[in-house]
């Protein structure tokens, strides 16, 4: 089989000439909304490019080493620490993203387990059937062995499920606040229970919802107990380019002390150059995103965040409220983020179809069948109200026996 190749051109193109090309590669800036999540408001955005661009050729790797890159990391982390009830000797490590948070705390479970309960050889990790993809992904990376448990009726971990996994080889367990398919915490309380009862580590995934959380139940809005409140947690991710509004990559992965970060650390020594210290798996990284990262958090403060908070919840209503407007569609009653909807009269694979064919860049979950909108600081009324009149055209053909194409409903 033959594969067409690009080749490196003889000549190089005028700059006008690739930027009209750039420009033209992107959808519209409303049917394609949803895959650019999430954003803040445009002022936010502003802000986060003009440090990204300013720092985009210094380079992260030296951030234990330059002061200057150093100190503005190290104030980013406990700024977002402080959102988490940490004690007073937690840290965190700042990442490329959710995989990276996931997989520094897997590995860093695995070095604990090691030193804690060195006669496991063949450890394994429980987590429940939601969690995550990049918990797989990272346990095949480390050598650990993952169990997924099922969930309750009500799409949380079943704890009891959880406690039933629990082995000779069990080093971890975690739960999600909240997960993605269905945006519900699970009950991070009870699975501390369990990890203090056998000694196991903790962690929590709050990649989506961990810089909205605080400032939503500051609004009121009541959320599980799901943070270093709960004793049993060790480590939580949590992207600070979702509900931090900060430009990717930029996630953190938060210890509960210094003492645990140290698991997540390797610094090697056995070639020339010395010891190879950095502060997470990146080596060479551009310290744009970082110093972009200070940037909004300062930019915006709590008062920033708790009202961006309550115009997302408001615009998520009236997101919602459109959707049920169209005839056999619903909401997903979750905690928190993102939105789905879904049918229990009509095919989601041809409503998913339907918006493709459109033009919408859509995710979606399949158990049960429900497309995933990342509600953020940017989606305005021009998106609700396109999203909404193409669904009740897509919604109308369907139930008129039109197929328009199927879709996998797939993240």
């Amino acid at each position: 089989m033959t594969h067409d190749r690009t080749e490196l051109p003889a000549e190089g193109v005028p700059r006008s000439t690739l930027e009209a090309q750039l420009k033209s590669m992107p959808p519209d800036a409303v049917h394609g909304h949803w895959s650019r999540a999430f954003r803040g408001p445009e002022d936010v955005q502003e802000v986060g490019r003009m440090a990204y661009n300013m720092f985009l050729s210094d380079n992260g790797i030296f951030s234990l080493r330059s002061e200057y890159i150093r100190r503005i990391e190290e104030e980013v982390i406990g700024m977002c620490v402080s959102l988490f009830n940490a004690p007073e000797d937690a840290s965190g490590t700042f990442t490329s993203g959710g995989s990276e948070s996931n997989y520094s705390a897997l590995h860093a479970m695995r070095e604990w387990a090691r030193e804690h309960h060195p006669h496991i050889t063949a450890p394994e990790v429980i987590v429940p059937f939601s969690a995550h993809p990049t918990f797989s992904k990272g346990c095949h990376y480390f050598g650990l062995k993952l169990v997924r448990t099922a969930l309750g009726k009500d799409l949380r971990a079943d704890v009891s499920a959880m406690a039933e996994a629990i082995g000779p080889n069990t080093i971890a367990i975690a739960g999600s606040a909240p997960c993605w398919p269905y945006g519900l915490y699970d009950p991070i309380a009870a699975i501390s229970d369990l990890a203090v009862k056998h000694d196991l580590w903790m962690h929590v995934d709050a990649c989506v919802g961990g810089y909205l959380a605080p400032f939503v139940e500051s609004l009121g809005h009541p959320l599980p107990a799901w943070d270093f409140r709960v004793p049993g947690v060790k480590s939580i991710s949590a992207d600070l380019h979702k509900y931090g509004y900060c430009p990717k990559p930029a996630s953190t992965v938060l210890w509960r002390s210094e003492s645990l970060k140290r698991f997540h650390h390797v610094h090697p020594e056995d070639w020339p150059g010395g010891p190879y210290q950095m502060q997470g798996f990146a080596g060479s990284r551009t310290a744009g995103p970082i110093f972009a990262a200070w940037t909004v958090l300062k930019y915006l403060g709590r008062s920033g965040y708790r009202r961006l908070a309550a115009q997302l919840l408001d615009t998520s209503r009236r997101l919602a409220e459109g959707i049920e407007s169209v005839e056999g569609m619903y909401v997903f009653k979750s905690d928190l983020m993102p939105l789905g909807f879904g049918s229990h009269v009509l095919d989601m694979q041809l409503i998913m179809g339907g918006l493709r064919k459109i033009g919408w860049l859509l995710v979606a979950s399949r158990q049960p069948p429900l497309i995933n909108l990342p509600v953020d600081g940017a989606t305005g009324d021009a998106v609700i109200n396109a999203f909404v009149a193409d669904l009740r055209k897509v919604a109308a053909a369907v139930r008129a026996g039109a197929d328009a194409g199927r879709a996998e409903l797939t993240y």
